[in-house]
């Protein structure tokens, strides 16, 4: 929206909205990675070469010439990873629904409706001045760990100091863990259960983790306020995500966060996607304004 402030600061950070089209994938890898978990390897050149972590595709269940139309709607996913060199995209998915489980079934070789990339990317980790750049501290819980992969690549290649830290109930539900690990990044790792690494909320580790950051702060490029602690990119379930607000208010830290919502169309249509404005009257759209938020901008917890 033209002067709409929150898409002037989104640009201003490098929040980009990429041009999206419709697109027939091909599926070039579908592997089982876990009891209900998916990797999704389809090779998508348009969406592999405009993506930036933290879009999205709404992809087709069913394949292209399918007799069927049940399930009708295409889903959400997130993008695990990117590949513009091989024009591949990956997502990470765990089958808990007919729709998930209707798209597990589909061979590799197949061709499924995509639209995309969708949504707006996290912001762009290259936009400071060379040194000045706060710790990058990355934030999935369970599925929310997959686009962390992509993110944590991209932060990698711009040069940023980063750190994920990832949560999950237990041990096999630390989706894309591996993938995440291929980055080169540090990981942490805490389960609810004590399964994999410590027994832990993904949100203990973030407490610390600023902490830490914090002794480390200076002074901002230029002199006078001192810079933030860390920058924090989080996506995971909602409560997850309230608690990140919090800890990221309290500690004075800018947060970026990556909100799920039922989504019918992924382009500003159907309207399902609505979310509370933070500050003032009136609703966001996960699909198209997000679904990368600043933390403040939008009002969580309210099961809209």
């Amino acid at each position: 929206m033209a002067g709409d402030p929150e898409v002037a600061a989104a640009e201003r950070e490098g929040r980009v909205r990429s041009p999206w089209r419709p697109e027939r994938a091909r599926v070039v890898a579908h592997a089982r990675r876990g009891a209900g978990w998916f990797k999704l390897t389809l090779h998508a050149p348009h969406t592999a070469g405009a993506a930036r972590p933290g879009q999205f595709v709404e992809l087709a269940v069913l394949p292209a010439g399918h007799a069927g139309h049940d399930p009708l709607l295409k889903r959400p996913f997130s993008l695990c990873e990117i590949r513009p060199s091989t024009g591949e995209v990956t997502v990470v998915y765990r089958a808990a629904g007919r729709g998930t489980r209707a798209l597990s079934a589909v061979p590799a070789g197949a061709e499924l409706d995509l639209l995309g990339p969708l949504g707006r990317s996290f912001p762009d980790p290259g936009r400071f001045v060379p040194g000045a750049a706060p710790r990058l501290l990355l934030v999935g819980g369970g599925i929310g760990i997959p686009p962390m992969v992509a993110a944590a690549a991209w932060a990698r290649e711009a040069g940023r100091d980063v750190l994920a830290l990832v949560g999950a109930r237990s041990a096999g539900e630390l989706a894309a863990l591996d993938e995440l690990r291929a980055t080169g990044v540090p990981v942490e790792v805490c389960t609810d259960d004590g399964s994999a690494g410590r027994r832990a909320l993904v949100t203990e580790l973030l407490a610390g983790a600023l902490a830490g950051a914090a002794s480390g702060g200076g002074p901002a490029a230029g002199g006078g306020e001192a810079a933030p602690p860390a920058e924090i990119w989080a996506c995971g379930p909602e409560p997850m995500l309230i608690a990140v607000q919090r800890i990221a208010r309290e500690a004075g830290a800018p947060a970026y966060l990556s909100v799920e919502r039922p989504m019918a169309c992924g382009f500003g249509v159907c309207m399902a996607c609505a979310i509370p404005r933070a500050a003032g009257p009136g609703y966001l759209h996960v699909c198209v304004d997000g679904p990368v938020f600043r933390a403040e901008e939008v009002r969580l917890g309210d099961g809209a």
